[in-house]
């Protein structure tokens, strides 16, 4: 099994829990629409600290070769590029099995 977590750094605090929340949302509804995707969830930080990240990912998957594909499905993308990327200045990511 592989589990794959990201986690992220919001790039503007005024708007940050807002965009924060669509991120959760969207990446969550991509549990029934990736079949390799076994499981995900995504947590969004309550710690103020300088050093914690604002929103969490972690997912689960049966093969380092479903995460590619999950990788580079569309949906997948689509979610990075609409509702991730543009609004985050930090991303840390772990890819390990277990």
């Amino acid at each position: 099994m592989i589990r794959h977590i990201v986690m992220w750094k919001m790039a503007d605090p005024s708007d940050a829990q807002d965009r924060a929340m669509a991120i959760k949302k969207n990446l969550e509804a991509l549990k029934g629409e990736i079949e390799e995707l076994v499981d995900i969830e995504v947590g969004l930080n309550f710690n103020e600290t300088e050093s914690a990240s604002d929103v969490v990912l972690v997912s689960t998957f049966k093969t380092r070769e479903d995460l590619e594909i999950y990788q580079d499905h569309p949906s997948h993308k689509s979610v990075g590029a609409n509702y991730v990327r543009p609004y985050v200045k930090e991303r840390r990511v772990v890819d390990y099995e277990f």
